[in-house]
Order: C-alpha cells, then sequence, then structure tokens
C-alpha cells in the first residue's frame, strides 16, 4: 500500500502597499487648492458677487501666493519620498502636483515683474495741457470707490522711487510717447462709436463733440472708461480704470488701439 503524499501549500501573503505612498495622490490635490481658488476669486469678481478689493487685492495677490507656496512645499517632499520609494507607480503623481504648484507660482513671478517694469498709473491721455474731461454723468457711475479723474495727476509718494511723485503726463510722455491728438478733419460721433464698439466697449453716452465707453477686462471684470473729444481740427483720447491702481500698459494699449482705429477709420 503506498503512503499518499500530502502537499500542503503555503499560503501567499498579499503585497501590503507602502505606507506614505497615498501621499502622492494627496500632494497633488493639495496643488489643486490654489488655482481652484484663484479661478473661482476670478469668477466671483467678475460677476461682481466679490468687490475688486477683496476678490483680487486679497484673495488672488494675497491667499493664493500663500497657499501656492504651501503646496509647492507639499508636493516637493512628495516627489521626493516618491522617487525614493516608488518613482514609477507614484513619482508621475507627485511630479504633477510640482507642476501645478510651480506653474501657478511662476505665473506670479510674471505677473510681479511687469508690475515692477510699468509705471504706477491708471491714466493715460493724448493731452495733458487741455486735459480731456468726462461728464458728470460717467463720473457719478463709475463710484465713490474709484480712482479720481484728475486735470494734472501725481503719482503718490508711496511708489516705487523711480516713478515717486512724478506728474503722469510726464510719465505718459515717457512711457507711451505714441499717444499724441490725431489732428485733421475728426471723425463724426457716430462714427466713433461704432468702432468703440467694434473694439468691445460699450458706449455710455454721446454728443456732437465728445463720446464715452466702457470697456471691461473678460477675466476679472475690470472697468476702464474712455473718452474721445472730437474738435473741428484735433481729436483726443483719454482712458482711465476704475479700480486698478498699475493698469500695467492697458490704458495706453487701448489709448494706441482707438487711435489707429480712429486715423484708419
Amino acid at each position: 500500500m503506498s503512503e499518499e503524499i500530502t502537499h500542503h501549500e503555503t499560503p501567499v501573503a498579499p503585497k501590503k502597499r507602502k505606507k506614505g505612498f497615498a501621499f502622492a495622490h494627496l500632494a497633488l490635490i493639495v496643488s489643486l487648492i490654489a488655482p481652484l481658488t484663484l479661478l473661482a476669486a476670478m469668477l466671483s469678481t467678475s460677476v461682481g458677487y466679490l468687490s475688486y478689493d477683496l476678490g483680487f487685492n486679497q484673495i488672488a495677490l494675497d491667499y493664493v501666493p500663500k497657499i501656492a507656496t504651501t503646496a509647492m512645499i507639499i508636493c516637493t517632499l512628495s516627489l521626493l519620498i516618491s522617487l525614493f520609494m516608488a518613482p514609477r507607480t507614484y513619482g508621475p503623481w507627485a511630479l504633477m502636483s510640482v507642476i501645478v504648484s510651480g506653474g501657478l507660482l511662476a505665473g506670479y513671478y510674471a505677473y510681479e515683474t511687469r508690475l515692477k517694469a510699468y509705471p504706477p498709473i491708471h491714466d493715460v491721455s493724448t493731452n495733458w495741457e487741455r486735459p480731456v474731461t468726462f461728464s458728470s454723468k460717467l463720473v457719478a457711475a463709475r463710484g465713490a470707490q474709484a480712482n479720481p479723474i484728475e486735470d494734472d495727476p501725481f503719482t503718490a509718494n508711496t511708489v516705487s522711487y523711480e516713478w515717486r511723485g512724478q506728474s503722469v503726463a510726464a510719465i505718459n510722455a515717457q512711457t507711451c510717447p505714441d499717444a499724441i491728438p490725431i489732428l485733421g478733419k475728426p471723425k463724426n460721433a457716430d462714427q466713433v462709436a461704432d468702432i468703440l464698439k467694434d473694439e468691445g466697449y460699450v458706449v455710455f453716452g454721446r454728443s456732437e463733440w465728445r463720446v464715452e465707453a466702457t470697456y471691461e477686462d473678460p477675466y476679472w471684470g475690470l472697468k476702464s472708461d474712455v473718452v474721445v473729444r472730437i474738435e473741428p481740427d484735433k481729436t483726443d483720447i483719454r482712458s482711465v480704470s476704475r479700480e486698478e491702481l498699475a493698469d500695467l500698459g492697458g490704458n495706453c494699449r487701448r489709448v494706441l488701439t482707438l487711435l489707429k482705429r480712429i486715423k484708419g477709420a
């Protein structure tokens, strides 16, 4: 009688998932908090739910960079852990989180660089010797919190030394030298209004010698008001931001674009 040999198979224990690997997934989620907060602030400000000061100055320029910096520290730590323990499995997740946080911080660095490159002004005009003025209705529509409309504005003493205490007229001459009057027979008010509408402005009011309009930024909903003064032998333009203290050259670009359109219309 042959002996029966019984084989007992040793059960294979399931591989344990190394602790700490889920940190890569968590880091990716953390990296998304800052851009999503920025997006929410942008949308809320553009529709008027948040004020410019809260949505842009506080949330976008103060809170979000701090969140992104904290996220960058967490994501970098996650990347180091993932590369050491499981680079193929969790490395891409951790790397993606670093790219998200790093990209957002790079965007803020680019913004700060541009902010330093442009003068701290929000007003550009083609004529400061005889200031281009706005109607009392448009001044009232701008609101009490808007940047004031002045005949001869100066920069504050709190801005960078390069621009401190200078007249906006002098700064315009340096940084937007092509913002000069259009000489010769002018376009009529209807033609000017059509050009403004074509450029995305909302015409506020018009007369035979003046057309006023408002431009709204498509991202943050920031507004700038433009006036075109029409005289028998000359046309002048002025653009003034309502909220922004530093327009990053936006008003200069708007004035130059309108000058080109009105000249070529």
